[in-house]
């Protein structure tokens, strides 16, 4: 264990954004020493200072060796680098790895179509229109976020963060499922032709993690848990809930700042914070595009053998990134293409500067150009 201390006119800027009580004298590191990587634990650790995280893990890996695998601590109970995360968007890079693995079957294809295949023809609410093109989405479409529906136009809408919202506009006195999710989703409107325009979809994913289900009749999760994870030797990918208490081995929080009406007890007035609904997110309804935990080194096991970006096997010379982003979770996965894969998992993504989370990791990727 190697602790780094503070120093007082640092402590006294970072206490000027935060309150005293929620800060802490130093950044304690576990893990195996790395000498030879020290540049990168001390720009973690600044990171962490300087945005006032509490918890984080980092990884890398050379040529599928792990040779790096720390956790931090600042101001919050300890880490240890076999602790979980939440992974966010890089969920979908398992379930892009088990469409692979049904690809490899035949039981799939890019090719198939989506709600065809999945049997799902009817929208919410019943009586709703459904543009004909939908029917035309197909798993490459899914795939590539080329489905069509494009949330930064209007009506800017991504059902997946309007849990809440699709419940209430049914008239359900419960939280909503996968198929009642994709079914309200199926009656809104498409701005661009299947197939022809990037735009990135969460939804997508769910749908993707339905056709999991479906092709390999059995449950989405227990399918990437039992196909994809213990292969890997991964026995530590889980759902995480929602609602607290967290999992066994799951970090304790997830910090944010803000709070909202839940998407689990739809109706209640009640705000609840964000990370536990409040953001209209239920992660369970969420699993196959943002709903996964695990630890960074596991995120390494994933990335040495399968893309962390698209569908298909770890190819030679490819240098991929996923970044995933959600109240009280910031996630960051590279595949080099000098097979320096690297993981980055912290429990908030409420900033003191703009684009920071981003900006840290070009400079990891600068230090990681500079190690022999």
């Amino acid at each position: 264990m190697r602790t780094t201390i503070l120093s007082g006119a640092l402590l006294a800027f970072v206490a000027s954004f935060y309150p005293a009580a929620a800060l802490a004298t130093a950044v304690v590191v576990t893990g195996a020493p790395a000498p030879k990587y020290a540049a990168l634990d001390r720009a973690v650790e600044a990171f962490m200072r300087g945005q006032n995280i509490h918890n984080a893990e980092f990884a890398m890996s050379e040529h599928g060796k792990v040779v790096l695998s720390h956790a931090y601590s600042y101001g919050a109970a300890g880490t240890m680098p076999a602790m979980i995360f939440r992974l966010a968007s890089n969920s979908k890079a398992w379930t892009s790895a088990a469409i692979y693995t049904l690809f490899l079957r035949g039981t799939i294809s890019r090719s198939t179509l989506a709600f065809k295949y999945l049997g799902i023809t009817k929208p919410l609410p019943t009586r709703a229109h459904v543009d004909p093109r939908v029917f035309t989405i197909t798993v490459g479409n899914l795939i590539d976020h080329k489905s069509g529906w494009d949330d930064t136009k209007p009506p800017k809408f991504d059902p997946t963060h309007a849990m809440r919202r699709i419940a209430r506009a049914l008239h359900m006195n419960k939280p909503i499922d996968e198929t009642t999710m994709v079914r309200y989703q199926l009656a809104q409107k498409l701005q661009e032709q299947p197939g022809w325009t990037y735009a990135y979809c969460n939804i997508c994913y769910d749908i993707l993690a339905m056709i999991v289900e479906r092709s390999s009749h059995m449950n989405y999760e227990d399918y990437v848990v039992r196909n994809v994870a213990a292969p890997m030797g991964v026995s530590n990918l889980k759902a995480s809930p929602t609602l607290e208490p967290r999992l066994p081995g799951e970090v304790r929080h997830y910090y944010s700042i803000y709070t909202g009406l839940s998407a689990i007890y739809v109706r209640s007035g009640k705000k609840v914070p964000d990370p536990n609904g409040g953001d209209s997110f239920i992660r369970s309804v969420d699993l196959g595009a943002g709903g996964w935990a695990t630890n960074a080194e596991s995120m390494l096991a994933l990335m040495d053998r399968y893309l962390i970006w698209g569908v298909g096997p770890l190819r030679p010379g490819a240098h991929w990134a996923r970044e995933g982003s959600d109240e009280g979770t910031n996630t960051w996965a590279e595949q080099r293409a000098d097979n320096k894969h690297w993981a980055f998992l912290i429990n908030t993504r409420n900033y003191k500067s703009a684009n920071a989370f981003g900006t840290f990791a070009k400079q990891i990727d600068r230090l990681l150009s500079k190690v022999p």
